[in-house]
């Protein structure tokens, strides 16, 4: 069941040019770190509804950022499918609402909003943590996924607003 929500959430991801084979134990590592970063991304979510109501695009794209923050994604492919999963929890977010997207992500992952110990980081993670090289690229890369998703942003929004993109260049 949950290979098949994970499954569903890839397909959904917008990959037009290129199509990239997902192993089921990276789908399934996405899925526990989906479930792992859940609890804090629905109390960041929570935070900020109380405060301003429901999430823009860019505050929704924050408590993703807050939650995976949490998180130790080894791998482009688990990286991709985790990102993809967000996405689809806020498609749903978007259209539905707050107690829809969890009834999403509880039927669809088995998550829940119960906050889980992390389990001990192994000798890698460790060694990962230590490098500073290692962790200037992380945080690099990170920046850039920022600036990758605010410019959709920008180019869904031009799109929705009747501004079409020359054919060729999507």
């Amino acid at each position: 069941m949950i290979m098949e929500g994970a499954a569903t959430a890839m397909t959904e991801e917008r990959t037009d040019i290129e199509e990239t084979l997902i192993s089921e134990e990276e789908l399934q590592q996405a899925v526990e770190l989906f479930n792992t970063a859940y609890p804090f991304f629905i109390d960041e979510i929570e935070r900020v509804e109380e405060s301003r109501g429901k999430l823009s695009d860019f505050q929704l794209m924050m408590a993703i950022a807050v939650a995976k923050d949490r998180l130790i994604i080894f791998g482009w492919n688990c990286r991709r499918a985790l990102n993809a999963i967000f996405d689809s929890f806020a498609e749903v977010y978007k259209q539905s609402g707050r107690s829809e997207a969890e009834v999403w992500a509880e039927d669809t992952f088995n998550s829940s909003r119960e906050h889980v110990q992390l389990p001990e980081e192994d000798s890698t993670a460790l060694k990962e943590h230590a490098n500073p090289k290692i962790i200037e690229l992380k945080l690099h890369i990170q920046a850039k996924e920022a600036e990758l998703q605010q410019l959709y942003m920008e180019l869904e929004l031009l799109q929705q607003a009747g501004n079409s993109v020359p054919e060729g260049i999507t």
